[in-house]
């Protein structure tokens, strides 16, 4: 399945990344093949903020709100969704580096919006697992969300 659609929004399109290569054939052609193992592997990507964002908040949630000490304030939750931006960014920029070469001009600007477009999905599942979880689960955690 395809999902780079969901990042045109911050990556651009394949037109947009191949424009600047149209005036060369082979790096037209590199461009496009790069473009196009971005695209195979993009359901991996996208789950990676699935399921970063997903278990974050799991671990948010009962580990670390089990331990000993404080943590059912604001800025513990606002913290771990920090954490799962910063996370979700680096481990989606180091899985695009090392799963899709070649490295041609601007691939690393390419993987890097398509890493913190990745992140931001991220903290929308984080925050949406974190809704659910304040009102179907029992927790002492932060529950601002609850309704």
């Amino acid at each position: 399945m395809k999902l780079m659609k969901l990042y045109s929004w911050i990556a651009g399109s394949l037109a947009d990344f191949t424009r600047p290569f149209r005036d060369n054939e082979a790096m037209y052609k590199q461009a496009r093949a790069f473009w196009g193992k971005l695209e195979n592997y993009s359901m991996i990507i996208f789950l990676i903020c699935l399921f970063l964002g997903i278990a974050l908040a799991c671990y948010y949630y009962k580990p670390y709100n089990n331990s000993p000490g404080r943590h059912y304030k604001l800025n513990h939750w606002l913290v771990f969704l920090l954490i799962t931006v910063v996370l979700t960014f680096l481990v989606t920029l180091g899985f695009e580096y090392f799963a899709v070469p070649p490295k041609i001009t601007d691939s690393f600007g390419l993987e890097a919006k398509i890493a913190l477009g990745n992140a931001i999905y991220a903290a929308i599942v984080f925050f949406v697992t974190s809704v659910a979880w304040c009102n179907i689960g029992s927790t002492n955690a932060c529950r601002i969300f609850k309704f």
